[in-house]
C-alpha cells in the first residue's frame, strides 16, 4: 500500500511536470544539436506505429557507442523484427541514427501519460535498458503491458546501493520487483542490486561492454598524420570537459607553457556551451586559441596553444592528436568518462578524484600503470611535467592501458547469449 501511494503521488507530480521538464531541455539544448519539431517525442507523441517491437534504451553518446556492438549484432539475428533505439540527448540521438536497421526515437519523459503514448505507439513486447535508467512510471507501464524487462551493462555505485536500502520497502516493488533479468558490470554491481531485492537467479555479471569497443581506427590514423605534418610537439588532451572544468585545467595548461613552450593543449567539451567558456578562459590565461570548426580537415593554419574540439563525431581524430589525455567530469562531481577509448589507442590517461561512473575501468588502469590520478587541478602541472621528462614512460603507460582494455573483451557476446535467453521467456503476468 506504501509503495502504491508513492507511485500514485510520483505520477501526479511527474504528470504535471513533464511539459516543464520538455521546455528545460529544450533550453538546455540550444546550443547542441536542437530537438527541433521531434520535441514532442518526450511527451510520447511518437512519429510511427508498431504492431510490437523490441526496445532499446540508451541515454547519451557514450551509452550508445557502448551498445552499438549488441545492438548491430541483435539486429542481424533478429531481422523482422521492429527494433527501437531511444535516447534522451540530442547528441546521443546523432550517434544512434547510425545504427542500421533500427528506428530512432527520444525516449517520453517519466511522465504516466507520455510513457503511456509511448507504449501505445510501439507496444514493446521486451525492454532493454543500458546501464542504471531505473524510472518508476516507465517500469510500472512495463509491468501493465506484460513487457518484459532486461538491464544489461548495469551498474550501480556503492553511494546508489545505500541510498535505495534506506527505502527499500518502496525500492523493491517500484524498482527491483518489475526486472526480469540484469546483465552486471561487475560482481560488484551484482551483488548490489540482489542487495534492493533483484533475486539472485535474475542476475549475472559478464564485464563492461565498454571494453568491446569499436572505434574508427582511419580517424585515429589521420589525427597522427596531420599532427605529424603539422610537426606538432607534445600534445594534451582534455577531453569531455564539463562547465566550469575548463578554466581549471587551462590554468595548470598556462603554468605548464611556462617551462614547455612549445606544448600544444587540446580541449573537447562535452556540451557546445564549452566552447564559450574554453574561448573566455584563455584570453584570460593569455593563451592563443583557435577552434576547429574555423580550419580545414588537415587542421593547416593551425598556430596557436589551444585548439577547441567542437566538432561532432571527431572524437577518434582527438584522440590521434594527443600524447596522453586528462578525461573531463572527474575534476568536478559528475563521475568522470570512459578512459577505454584512449586505451584502445595506447593513451594513458589523466583522472580527477570523482570518476565513481568507471571506477572499476580506471582502479584496473591505475593499478597497472595504464592511468595517472591527480587527486586535485592544483597538482595537474606537475604530474604532467613528470610525465612529459620522460617520453618513454607515457608510451609504456600507453601500452599498458592497451592490454587492460584488450583484457576486458568478450561481455558483448556473453550479453547477447543472455538475451537470446531473454527473448525466449514466457510473457510476464499481467497486473
Amino acid at each position: 500500500m506504501k509503495a502504491r501511494l508513492a507511485l500514485l503521488l510520483y505520477q501526479i507530480l511527474t504528470f504535471f511536470l513533464a511539459p516543464l521538464g520538455m521546455l528545460y531541455l529544450i533550453h538546455k539544448k540550444r546550443r547542441d544539436p536542437p530537438y527541433g519539431r521531434r520535441k514532442w517525442e518526450l511527451l510520447g507523441f511518437m512519429p510511427v506505429q508498431f504492431k510490437s517491437s523490441v526496445w532499446f534504451h540508451t541515454v547519451s553518446v557514450g551509452e550508445v557507442l557502448a551498445a552499438r556492438p549488441v545492438i548491430e549484432a541483435f539486429v542481424r539475428r533478429h531481422r523482422k523484427l521492429n527494433v527501437i533505439v531511444t535516447t534522451t540527448t540530442t547528441t546521443g540521438a546523432a550517434a544512434a541514427s547510425k545504427i542500421h536497421g533500427i528506428t530512432q526515437l527520444y525516449a517520453p519523459l517519466d511522465s504516466p501519460a507520455a510513457v503511456w503514448r509511448f507504449f501505445r505507439a510501439v507496444k514493446p513486447r521486451h525492454l532493454f535498458i543500458m546501464e542504471t535508467e531505473l524510472w518508476p512510471c516507465l517500469l510500472h507501464q512495463a509491468q501493465k503491458r506484460r513487457t518484459l524487462v532486461t538491464v544489461f551493462n548495469a551498474r550501480m555505485p556503492e553511494k546508489t546501493c545505500r541510498s535505495y536500502e534506506k527505502h527499500l520497502s518502496l525500492v523493491k516493488p517500484l524498482i527491483a520487483d518489475p526486472l526480469n533479468l540484469v546483465i552486471c558490470q561487475t560482481p560488484e554491481d551484482a551483488s548490489r542490486f540482489a542487495r534492493i531485492g533483484v533475486p539472485s537467479e535474475r542476475i549475472f555479471a559478464v564485464n563492461s561492454l565498454k571494453y568491446d569497443l569499436q572505434p574508427d581506427e582511419q580517424k585515429f590514423a589521420r589525427g597522427r598524420s596531420v599532427k605529424r605534418a603539422l610537426r606538432l610537439p607534445a600534445v594534451i588532451g582534455a577531453i569531455s570537459t564539463h562547465d566550469g572544468e575548463e578554466r581549471l585545467v587551462l590554468e595548470q595548461f598556462a603554468k605548464l607553457k611556462q617551462t614547455r613552450p612549445e606544448l600544444k593543449f587540446l580541449l573537447v567539451p562535452r556540451h557546445m556551451s564549452g566552447t564559450a567558456l574554453t574561448l573566455q578562459a584563455c584570453q584570460d590565461c593569455g593563451l592563443a586559441v583557435q577552434q576547429r570548426s574555423q580550419l580545414n580537415n588537415n587542421l593547416t593554419g593551425f598556430t596557436a596553444d589551444v585548439l577547441i574540439g567542437d566538432s561532432f563525431g571527431e572524437m577518434e581524430f582527438y584522440l590521434g592528436l594527443c600524447d596522453a589525455v586528462f578525461m573531463g567530469g572527474s575534476f568536478i562531481d559528475i563521475g568522470g568518462h570512459n578512459p577505454l577509448e584512449p586505451a584502445y589507442f595506447s593513451l594513458p590517461c589523466i583522472t580527477g578524484p570523482y570518476y565513481y561512473n568507471f571506477k572499476e575501468q580506471f582502479e584496473r588502469l591505475i593499478d597497472r600503470g595504464g592511468a595517472y590520478l591527480c587527486p586535485a587541478p592544483e597538482r595537474l602541472c606537475a604530474l604532467l611535467e613528470r610525465l612529459l621528462a620522460k617520453p618513454e614512460t607515457l608510451q609504456q603507460a600507453g601500452l599498458k592501458a592497451l592490454e587492460v582494455q584488450q583484457a576486458g573483451r568478450g561481455a558483448v557476446e556473453s550479453t547477447l547469449q543472455l538475451f537470446e535467453q531473454a527473448l525466449n521467456r514466457p510473457a510476464r503476468p499481467q497486473r
